[in-house]
């Protein structure tokens, strides 16, 4: 009985073996995937397989619908220093869907702060600062409001 048993040892051992591997490579895994312990190796194969199948499944001629609008040096020289105005992006917007007739249009830029180069701001604060009691003037302010908020212009 003893001589039987040495097989079913081996075979608990290697099942046991192949357990902790698994669990090695399973972890592993997790850790890379939560960012806990982020592999190189993996990103660069990830990003290799990824490229190869773009590259794979991408058509062979370019897509004439689709136009890049570039912000380039002869752009910034003519239109000023950037960030432009929202004003001067609205504007833009609707030249590129009235006149051209587009149907999407994408920004690969973050409007993140809010846009004051008007000087609405600077009008009220005088307003409330020292010409508060001026009603002609909060009547003019709140007339020019909807022409001065350059964010709601570009959000229309």
């Amino acid at each position: 009985m003893f001589i039987s048993s040495f097989p079913l040892l081996a075979h608990l051992k290697q099942h046991l073996v192949r357990t902790i591997f698994s669990m090695l490579v399973i972890a592993t895994a997790l850790l890379h995937v939560s960012g806990v312990m982020p592999l190189g190796f993996v990103n660069k194969l990830e990003n290799f397989s990824y490229d190869f199948r773009l590259n794979l499944l991408m058509p062979g001629d370019i897509d004439k619908r689709i136009v890049i609008v570039d912000i380039d040096e002869k752009s910034l020289a003519e239109q000023g220093r950037w960030p432009w105005g929202r004003d001067k992006l609205a504007t833009m917007v609707n030249v590129l869907f009235d006149h051209y007739h587009i149907n999407t249009l994408g920004f690969d830029v973050v409007f993140a702060e809010k846009d004051e180069s008007s000087g609405l701001k600077a009008l009220q604060q005088i307003q409330q600062s020292y010409l508060h009691d001026d009603a002609g003037l909060v009547q003019a302010i709140e007339r020019l409001k909807p022409r001065l908020d350059y964010d709601r212009i570009f959000a229309d």
